[in-house]
């Protein structure tokens, strides 16, 4: 308080206090403007090691042995600020003293990259275009990512400064070596239409709401599966002309195309449009069915990668798993021919959680090309068909109740005249659901609801299958009915468009009973089925069909179950 008033006491004095003339205050100096100085940008110097836009492209050469097959050479690289464009492409040759020309022993290198973000985690994953595309020796142009737009099977986004990682993958190689030549080039965007924008399928569409038999394709490669692979308008065009009603978008490896289908189910609302993607492993394939944006690995074998782990972060985000083509092309003769196109990791995924198994993939009558192999009678019955059937056979009697599909494996890209036999729906798995929509059919499949038609809905008989047991039990294929070692079931085969083909009734695993098809429609009753434990899984004792005429298989059928009370 003291020191307030003093403080007051001394401004009166200043001011005159008590005099009626105010004392004069000096004049305040005047104020002088400070000009305002504004640094110069600081220009970080780009390294000449980086990635940037105006420095030369980077060029590393180097050798692969064949011992180093299936594993994966990881090359990072750092992308300079003001990269709007990354570049990659790439070439191989053999070296001298390998075989010339031979497609069982020649050398074959994919291609993938991955940003910023880490190699080892879905956000960092930019894509993969296997061997077949930015081949420089093949004068093909660099595979690309941008904010706006990318190669098929790469990701468009923003390219941002950091480490990033080109990913050769030494899928096979010659006896004596390769040597490959990998460019990475960034540049300015080549367009600036902003981020692209996501148009993901709708989730729950529904295309009709009628229970009923629907035909589907579980294996079909798109427009992301080959440099010319099919536009949207072809993929619809070639799947409508097969009669399929659902549609497994599985191209590989990438999830490019889940961000884009939205249209294309929108502008069909009467197919249901169900993307996934292939995943390729040098030691076996696998399909999911659905988006999996927790997991777009395939690496199997690379540091701490594993195809089980894959599988359980896919069915974590809802999406079927299902192993493909299980005993196609197995090695070591095949190895380099096709790479890990032969199951080899049954230990390391979980079997309780595959949901479905490819029994025929591609065409059901092969010819010498199908198989890489020539044939003196023309064509056969793909040999890899009966020997996939064993193989799901015996998961069934382990006590996996996985359901037997088929998938064409077509990249959309045969001649017209070759499409009925190998194209999209070539082979029709029939599902048989309350509605044709995702939900619907996830837990028909699951329920082992379907058959398989080998050559399609035009080419192959329908069928159904029912199985009446003690009690009034009813069931169609894929369900179970409960039976004392002394009850039997009657087993119902009802066939339309059969003529000329053979019905054979199968328990577990074994032929018991044939049954021509000399009418059309026939019925067929098979009313002494019983179950046999001696020979018998935890599942029960399995029942099944299958129907075929003088050259193939026409139908294979999930089975039954016949299990105690």
């Amino acid at each position: 308080m003291l020191h307030r008033a003093l403080t007051m006491l001394a401004a009166l004095a200043l001011i005159g206090c008590g005099d009626s003339t105010p004392a004069l205050l000096p004049a305040p100096a005047p104020v002088v403007p400070v000009p305002v100085v504004t640094p110069p940008p600081v220009v970080m110097p780009v390294p000449k090691d980086a990635c940037a836009p105006g420095n030369p492209a980077m060029e590393i050469t180097g050798s692969v042995s064949s011992a180093e097959a299936k594993t994966y050479r990881l090359q990072p690289f750092t992308v300079a600020a003001g990269t709007e464009r990354v570049e990659v492409s790439y070439q191989w040759t053999d070296k001298a003293g390998n075989p010339p020309g031979n497609p069982l022993t020649a050398t074959t290198l994919d291609l993938g990259l991955w940003d910023e973000d880490g190699t080892f985690t879905a956000a960092g994953f930019r894509g993969w275009g296997g061997s077949r595309q930015g081949r420089i020796d093949r004068m093909q142009s660099p595979s690309f990512v941008q904010e706006d737009l990318a190669d098929r099977g790469y990701q468009a986004g923003k390219v941002n400064p950091g480490v990033w990682t080109a990913e050769l993958g030494i899928a096979a190689v010659a006896p004596n070596g390769a040597d490959y030549r990998l460019k990475i080039e960034c540049k300015l965007a080549s367009s600036r239409n902003g981020p692209l924008a996501d148009d993901p399928v709708d989730k729950t569409h529904v295309a009709s709401f009628a229970p009923g038999w629907y035909h589907g394709d579980f294996h079909m490669h798109g427009f992301h599966s080959q440099p010319n692979g099919p536009d949207t308008a072809d993929f619809i065009a070639q799947a409508r002309a097969a009669q399929l009603d659902f549609l497994m978008v599985t191209d590989y490896v990438t999830g490019a195309h889940w961000r884009t289908l939205g249209a294309m189910q929108r502008a069909n609302p009467d197919l249901l449009v169900w993307p996934g993607r292939e995943i390729i492993t040098y030691f076996g394939h696998a399909n999911t069915h659905g988006e999996t944006p927790s997991v777009l690995d395939y690496r199997h074998g690379l540091e701490s990668v594993s195809l089980g782990e894959i599988q359980r972060l896919a069915k974590a985000d809802g999406a079927l798993f299902q192993v493909n083509h299980p005993t196609l092309f197995p090695p070591p003769a095949f190895s380099n021919l096709c790479r890990g196109c032969f199951f080899e990791l049954d230990e390391a995924i979980d079997y309780a959680e595959v949901d479905t198994m490819e029994v025929l993939t591609g065409p059901i009558l092969a010819t010498g090309n199908d198989i890489g192999v020539p044939l003196p009678g023309g064509s056969i019955e793909q040999p890899f068909v009966a020997t996939a059937i064993q193989k799901w056979e015996g998961l069934l009697l382990d006590g996996f109740k996985i359901t037997a599909v088929s998938g064409s494996d077509s990249k959309g890209v045969d001649a017209p005249v070759e499409r009925a036999r190998k194209g999209y729906g070539s082979s029709a798995t029939a599902v048989f659901a309350d509605q044709l929509s995702r939900a619907a059919l996830t837990q028909a499949i699951q329920a082992g609801h379907a058959y398989v038609r080998t050559r399609g809905v035009a080419g192959s008989p329908e069928v159904l299958f029912e199985a009446e047991g003690p009690d009034g039990q009813r069931g169609i294929y894929g369900d179970t009915l409960k039976l004392a070692e002394t009850d039997s079931a009657t087993l119902t085969t009802t066939v339309i468009g059969g003529v000329g083909n053979v019905i054979s009734y199968i328990q577990n695993g074994v032929p018991v009973l044939t049954v021509p098809v000399p009418t059309d429609p026939f019925v067929s009753s098979f009313p002494l089925a019983t179950r046999n434990p001696a020979n018998e899984g935890p599942l029960g004792t399995l029942w099944r069909i299958e129907l075929r005429d003088e050259s193939t298989r026409t139908i294979i059928g999930n089975p039954v179950f016949l299990k105690a009370p």
